[in-house]
């Protein structure tokens, strides 16, 4: 099949969203299918175009075989909903007039969402490629900014609302990452045609055998410290100042430390708001390339994946890397990997903002080598099922129905 993906996010930049797409084109392009993609000028995290495709309107490369198509994009790492939104919609006309023409026919588009808006773009150039579209949702909005409290208000929330509604009842298939999440958009919307894309991890390259008593040490992490990780983005979904003040609840326990690596647009007033508590219980680093994330990340003993609310039918990335790595995670309660927790033991969870509930559960697993060493058993046990290889087949065999217009199959999780 031709297979288009329309996305805001695509590496060279770093992200979830863009190591997920990545990962499943190259896997697709491997079983035979034909890659193209459709894509923004990188800018992600730093709120500017990266230096080589600076200046460039239209930008055409191949990246591991697959046909890449760059269109123009206004950068920001503004947390300013205008800003935001001005971000998002100068991609959507872009991505359309600059973008259409040189994609060519398709058999089907998937389009990456978030943003949401990227459905406006979805819709007529799925029409103009004679393509079937598939609208692959990893957070459901405006749900998510509505869960967030004060981020928009309730008038824009409708709006979103009916964006939403109509951007779906255009999709030959609506793709969540998770059960979940199905149940959530079908209470909604009923009609609309639902199925699962999960997201998932490379098991040969996220591995407990990546740990290493070098990086510990170049990290700061002492031979007998029990280290509590948090790799990537520092932004307003993360709630990462729950992290800061856990460690100050847990300054006079020298043997926990928290090592937060990574950057984004709340950092700077993390490190202030620990500098103010004069902790040294937490360090903060830069972020690091992928390549390293593997070794990063098994050589915590805690994988910190906080959420800044509860947020049903979201499942953080993170969850498929801690546990191929064998690394016990401790997440925000409400998210799919409630689910996980509950039914296979691999972490602990703790409620949204909850300082206290953070602290406990890093001391019981910190204090406890048995229940650790259980819940990391469990870890690696659960993650083949999210091996990545297996997801691009369960893929595969959705879209060929939605290209075929049979029945989705049946999605085990």
């Amino acid at each position: 099949m031709r297979i288009g993906i329309l996305t805001q996010y695509f590496p060279p930049e770093m992200g979830a969203p863009q190591a997920r797409l990545y990962e499943l084109a190259i896997r697709l392009q491997a079983r035979g299918h034909e890659l193209t993609i459709l894509t923004a000028m990188p800018n992600y995290p730093t709120g500017r175009v990266f230096q080589e495709y600076r200046r460039r309107v239209l930008c055409k490369e191949r990246i591991d075989g697959m046909r890449v198509i760059r269109t123009p994009i206004y950068p920001s790492k503004s947390t300013n909903l205008i800003v935001r939104l001005a971000s998002y919609m100068s991609f959507v006309v872009s991505s359309l007039l600059l973008g259409t023409w040189s994609v060519g026919k398709l058999d089907l588009l998937i389009v990456e969402s978030p943003p949401l808006f990227l459905g406006l773009a979805g819709i007529p150039l799925s029409w103009l490629t004679r393509s079937k579209m598939v609208f692959m949702v990893s957070d459901i909005w405006p749900d998510v900014a509505v869960r967030m409290g004060d981020m928009i208000s309730a008038k824009q929330a409708r709006i979103l609302e009916r964006l939403e509604g109509f951007v779906y009842r255009r999709a030959a298939c609506v793709a969540l990452t998770n059960p979940g999440a199905v149940e959530q958009v079908l209470s909604r919307f009923p009609e609309v045609p639902c199925s699962v894309i999960s997201n998932g991890v490379d098991t040969a390259f996220f591995r407990p055998d990546c740990r290493s008593e070098a990086v510990r040490a170049e990290f700061g992490i002492g031979p007998e410290q029990f280290a509590v990780g948090y790799c990537g983005l520092h932004g307003i979904f993360q709630g990462l100042d729950v992290v800061v003040r856990a460690a100050e609840l847990l300054r006079d326990e020298p043997r926990i430390r928290f090592v937060m690596v990574g950057d984004g647009p709340t950092k700077e007033a993390l490190v202030v708001q620990a500098r103010a508590a004069n902790l040294d219980n937490i360090v903060f680093h830069d972020r690091q390339p992928k390549k390293r994330m593997p070794e990063i990340l098994a050589s915590m003993d805690v994988s910190l994946i906080p959420l800044a609310a509860a947020l049903p039918g979201t499942m953080p990335s993170k969850v498929y890397e801690a546990l191929a790595a064998g690394v016990p995670m401790v997440v925000t309660a409400g998210c799919e990997a409630e689910q996980l927790i509950r039914r296979y033991d691999v972490g602990r969870m703790f409620a949204a903002g909850d300082a206290a509930q953070l602290a406990a559960g890093i001391r019981e697993l910190a204090e406890n080598a048995q229940v650790h060493d259980a819940v990391r058993t469990n870890s690696l046990a659960l993650a083949e099922r999210f091996d990545r290889n297996r997801i691009a087949e369960r893929t595969e065999r959705l879209l060929q129905a939605v290209a075929a217009g049979a029945p989705f199959p049946e999605v085990t999780w």
